[in-house]
């Protein structure tokens, strides 16, 4: 349930000053001055009164301490309601009506809620005392216990539904134990951890796990989730869209190693770095003895540092950079085979191109059939298959036409029947459970700009920046500029081209993606192999380009030449590589009809995608003799 802050606001302006005096009754404030609004702190111990009341947004804020702020709806949750439950009590008092009728109800149909665990706390209270959390934070998080002394993490939905359950053993674990687990029989549900004890309107942090989760409570910030799933799981991100939108400010506080800094990093490109912070640790501790001991996450920072420094780290957490800018002494020299990037699929090319660089621009071009529909569905294919989703606009080809086209590839030759129509030419057909099972594989991995949508260009940017925020996209392919309405005259054109251009390099580079832009070549008299200069539109197009490719379908007459006869079906030019230096590249690469596939060797030939389970004894016959060397 999200409620709109707007009403939120309303609540509170009806109560006024009203907001103090109930503030100060459930908190117990010291000292609490009723004619100007002010007490000592409840979160430190202090003489002089720093805890004052703000009329403008109705809370108190600690000018004395670490700069906390604290409204209605937190001291409520402070006293043990959920966020829904003190947003219900706030509107009560207000004599605000609102329905709240989806509290407490389970609104996923066909959905295996899991069932509770009431084990007894003993075991749970002493190993996490032994890590510096109290009893107080354990019960404020509704944290529990399964009949063998597990710790039991409940994850609400923000209705106050129990969603999913965690474990993890309440003791040190073993080298190569397992860390946590989901409960069996049970669905589970990327929700964040405590997000029903959530205040919208306060900042929210979001940590790497539970045990950092309670660390960042017990040191004093209330508003702290978890992810649910792994530092690099970033499902919570699309399934929690609308009620992460809702914040004016994220902190982000992976953990102090590889995975939780790219944590950090995607967070900040798809939460939005204008609202975004990030948690700095220490690197490490040194004892009193001169022992280091390295710092792993906020946990250790709250064991080795105390409460006091990881409110203040989180209160003071660091601007995300102007982006703008960098520093000349904090640019990294990076080596390039480090970057990350999508492979293509195609060995040859990867050999030579090592992949497709996130953050860089890339333009391939070719002549009507020469293949670039295969080359475009097999790069896709290839990088679902890596974990890396994609988006596209096809303004040529329809939806139905380009998942035909998708399946085919996934599906390969053993998935395919042939048939031959009254004319007696041949065509091909995907088998309806491959077709079922790579729908439902690659569901939510691949997301096509529709056919009935607006082609013009700022609908397409913003869909856009939408897959990359929401879904987190990493591969956007446009086919082809010129279908796309830029919104120019004819003496515009040019340099709106180039202004699109300008925006997808910047795309790129913001949200460290790949992105690809298909472009028509000029026409040409004779049927060749293009040169960059070949590429339609200014020439600065291909001056901006990190890589520029092209696709040219050798000719009957090419195979047959008795002096130098071709021997492959497609020949990719590499015409331009700004990040490697291969310009003058040649791929020679072979295609197949029923699979749509195009392939160097035996094994891309008959690739099997991580869809299809089934094992094949048999070996596929290739059209073409790999094991001759002459051939």
């Amino acid at each position: 349930m999200i409620i709109e802050q707007e009403l939120i606001k309303q609540a509170k302006e009806k109560l006024g000053d009203k907001n103090a005096f109930l503030m100060a009754e459930l908190l117990k404030l010291d000292g609490f001055d009723e004619k100007n609004l002010r007490a000592k702190s409840p979160f430190r111990n202090e003489d002089v009164p720093s805890f004052v009341y703000n009329r403008k947004n109705y809370s108190f804020h600690d000018f004395g301490g670490d700069g906390v702020t604290v409204d209605l709806i937190d001291a409520y949750m402070q006293k043990g309601l959920t966020f829904i439950q003190a947003v219900q009590k706030l509107f009560e008092i207000a004599e605000l009506k609102y329905s709240f009728g989806e509290i407490n109800v389970k609104t996923k149909t066909q959905y295996k809620y899991p069932h509770d665990e009431n084990g007894d706390m003993e075991q749970v209270y002493e190993y996490w005392g032994k890590r510096g959390i109290s009893k107080d934070t354990i019960d404020y998080l509704n944290v529990g216990s399964d009949e063998r002394g597990n710790t039991v993490f409940r994850y609400y939905d923000t209705n106050d539904v129990l969603t999913m359950v965690k474990y993890r053993p309440s003791r040190t674990l073993q080298k190569g134990e397992t860390k946590n687990w989901c409960q069996k029989d049970a669905d589970t549900f990327p929700l964040l951890f405590n997000m029903n004890r959530i205040n919208v309107n306060q900042p929210l942090l979001i940590v790497e796990g539970e045990p950092d989760a309670m660390s960042a409570i017990e040191a004093g910030y209330y508003n702290t989730t978890s992810v649910p799933l792994g530092a690099n799981n970033f499902q919570w991100i699309e399934e929690n869209w609308d009620w992460l939108e809702q914040f004016d400010s994220i902190i982000i506080a992976g953990d102090n190693d590889e995975a939780g800094i790219k944590m950090r990093k995607e967070c900040i490109y798809r939460l939005g770095s204008w609202r975004t912070k990030y948690v700095e640790y220490p690197k490490e501790y040194i004892s009193d003895s001169g022992r280091k001991t390295p710092i792993k996450d906020m946990n250790d920072t709250l064991q080795k540092f105390g409460a006091s420094y990881v409110l203040a780290m989180i209160i003071n957490a660091k601007e995300t950079p102007v982006e703008s800018v960098v520093d000349f002494s904090d640019v990294e020299d990076i080596d390039i085979s480090t970057i990350d990037g999508i492979t293509t699929g195609i060995d040859l090319l990867d050999k030579e191109m090592m992949r497709l660089f996130y953050g860089s621009f890339n333009i391939l071009t070719g002549v009507n059939g020469g293949g670039k529909s295969s080359f475009l569905g097999q790069l896709t294919c290839n990088s679902i298959e890596q974990g890396k989703d994609v988006w596209m606009y096809s303004g040529e080809m329809p939806n139905y036409l380009t998942k035909n086209w998708i399946n085919s590839i996934f599906a390969g030759r053993r998935n395919v029947t042939e048939h031959v129509n009254s004319y007696g030419s041949k065509y091909y057909t995907i088998n309806n459970d491959a077709k079922r099972k790579i729908s439902e594989y690659y569901k939510k991995h691949f997301y096509l700009y529709k056919d009935e949508y607006q082609n013009n260009i700022e609908d397409i940017k913003k869909s856009m920046e939408d897959c990359v925020r929401k879904f987190g996209c990493k591969l956007f392919i446009l086919d082809n500029m010129t279908s796309i309405n830029l919104e120019c005259t004819d003496d515009s054109k040019w340099q709106k081209q180039v202004d699109l251009i300008n925006w997808l390099i910047s795309f790129a580079r913001k949200f460290h993606v790949v992105v690809l832009l298909v472009i028509h070549p000029k026409k040409i008299e004779t049927m060749r192999r293009l040169t960059k200069f070949d590429v339609q539109g200014l020439g600065s197009s291909v001056d901006l380009a990190h890589r520029l490719f092209s696709l040219y379908r050798v000719q009957r007459k090419e195979k047959e030449d008795p002096k130098n006869p071709i021997k492959f079906d497609v020949i990719l030019d590499v015409l331009k590589d700004r990040l490697r230096g291969r310009e003058g590249l040649e791929i020679g690469m072979f295609y197949d009809n029923p699979s749509r596939r195009f392939y160097t060797n035996q094994k891309e030939f008959d690739r099997q995608y991580s869809w299809d389970k089934s094992e094949y004894e048999d070996k596929l016959v290739c059209p073409v003799d790999f094991s001759n060397p002459f051939d």
